[in-house]
């Protein structure tokens, strides 16, 4: 009688996993990846940009999850007819998939105006993560429901899912804006973050495998 191995486990699991081609592995990265995600970031002179890289190298998207059970990226999500989504990234914990939206503004626009109100560009992204909201509300039976069985195959996804901004570099963040951010958090389930908080999300990451250093390190499946 043959005894499966773990690893023998966790690719039978992949295989019948309905989201496998937009499984990422979290740990196949290395100190050099921090310098060409910075190289881009410092380069990239449009939304676009950032949206090609991301879409060919997904790991520096999932750096701050946890959910030990793997993570999916998938890029351009169609909701009906009306919206197309950057990104949606999901972690599954023992309860479940839990997904988030992603939406890119160009590393080059402020966060913020001169007067410390939002600007046109972060509202335009809080409106575009809130009209995904609102589709998904009317549509959230569809957008979970398996491809095979025509449906979008999002395993679980919520209409209240947290969105995510990217938009701005630091160094051009303006000084007292953090508890702005903080409050809009609160009140709108939406984290709002430079392009810087990718390069840090992925050093911390490496940081934590050092200490596993010696150890063989794989995704949980």
């Amino acid at each position: 009688m043959h005894f499966q191995s773990a690893e023998e486990v966790r690719a039978q699991a992949r295989r019948n996993d309905p989201l496998n081609e937009y499984f990422v592995c979290w740990d196949r990265i290395a100190p050099e990846d921090i310098a060409s995600l910075i190289v881009v970031l410092d380069c990239a002179k449009r939304e676009e940009d950032i949206q090609q890289f991301l879409q060919e190298n997904p790991k520096f998207l999932i750096q701050h999850l946890g959910g030990g059970h793997g993570r999916w990226v998938i890029p351009k999500q169609k909701l009906g007819s009306e919206h197309v989504t950057d990104f949606l990234i999901a972690e599954k914990h023992s309860f479940g998939h839990e997904w988030q939206a992603v939406e890119l503004e160009s590393p080059l626009k402020p966060m913020f105006n001169k007067n410390g109100d939002p600007s046109q560009y972060l509202n335009h992204a809080i409106r575009q993560i809130q009209d995904w909201r609102a589709w998904l509300l009317q549509n959230q039976n569809y957008a979970a429901r398996l491809k095979i069985e025509n449906g979008l195959g999002l395993t679980n996804i919520s209409p209240n899912l947290q969105g995510i901004i990217l938009i701005g570099r630091r160094a051009k963040l303006r000084n007292g804006t953090t508890e702005l951010r903080r409050q809009m958090v609160a009140d709108l389930n939406i984290r709002i973050h430079t392009y810087d908080y990718l390069v840090e999300a992925l050093q911390g990451r490496l940081k934590g495998l050092v200490m596993w250093s010696g150890e063989q390190i794989t995704d949980e499946i």
